[in-house]
């Protein structure tokens, strides 16, 4: 089991380091164009790939800390502390992880489906929506009484994105190009998730950042993130554009 960890990590840190390069090609490039198109289908299969090894890793993590974490019970009377520790921050990746797929998969639906809007309600997609919202809500609220600020910011993140995306779904009036603004903002939130976990490791292994300096590497992805989506909501969803779902707005 412990090699299965190890060859997930593996694949899982080559995904990301792979998404992190990816990300750029078709948020640079003209939107439609073949390079858009073709780069932003590499970038969600290796988000993808990070958001399933980041699951079953945060999974392994939580069900079987100690085969797949022994290191954590070197020093027994630390143990239960680290182990606390261990599956708390699972479960913070967990999330993450939720929310990257789900973001990805959002993203590609709302393009997909852009001409017929009755197409997004799909039980999967309503599915795993719900779950980041919910998880979301969950992380949130045990932050707040840990006093875990990351798990308060990103649970909160997680409940904004899929409260907002499932009312999406299920809304009868939206503007021409709300579509457009639903799938960048859905392939800018996967970017989120990315970026945070690698500005992490970097804070953690290479500038030994702690204290407030580490939490607010952490947050920064949110907070530029989010605001890019905000600007997006204005751009491509003004409110004096209506749109009825089956008619076209003129």
């Amino acid at each position: 089991m412990l090699h299965l960890y190890q060859g997930l990590l593996f694949t899982h840190i080559l995904a990301g380091s792979l998404s992190l390069l990816l990300f750029w090609v078709p948020a640079l490039t003209r939107k439609g164009s073949l390079n858009h198109k073709k780069f932003g289908r590499y970038y969600g299969f290796s988000m993808n790939t990070v958001a399933f090894t980041g699951i079953a890793m945060s999974t392994l993590t939580l069900l079987l800390t100690s085969v797949v974490k022994p290191e954590l019970y070197t020093v027994p009377h630390l143990a239960e502390a680290r182990v606390e520790y261990a599956q708390l921050f699972a479960w913070f990746l967990l999330h993450l992880s939720i929310l990257i797929h789900s973001a990805i998969y959002y993203g590609n639906a709302v393009l997909n489906h852009k001409a017929n809007h009755s197409g997004l309600k799909q039980p999967y997609l309503i599915t795993i929506l719900a779950v980041l919202a919910l998880n979301g809500l969950a992380l949130a609220i045990v932050g707040v009484l840990n006093n875990l600020v990351l798990h308060i910011a990103f649970g909160a993140l997680g409940f904004w994105i899929g409260f907002s995306n499932l009312k999406f779904i299920f809304a009868q009036n939206y503007s021409r190009k709300a579509w457009l603004r639903e799938h960048l903002g859905a392939y800018i939130g996967s970017g989120i998730g990315a970026y945070t976990a690698f500005i992490v490791f970097g804070a953690a292994t290479v500038l030994s950042a702690t204290g407030s300096i580490y939490t607010a590497l952490w947050i920064a992805p949110g907070i530029v993130g989010t605001l890019f989506i905000i600007k997006l909501s204005k751009k491509y969803d003004p409110p004096t554009v209506p749109k009825t779902v089956g008619k076209k707005n003129i």
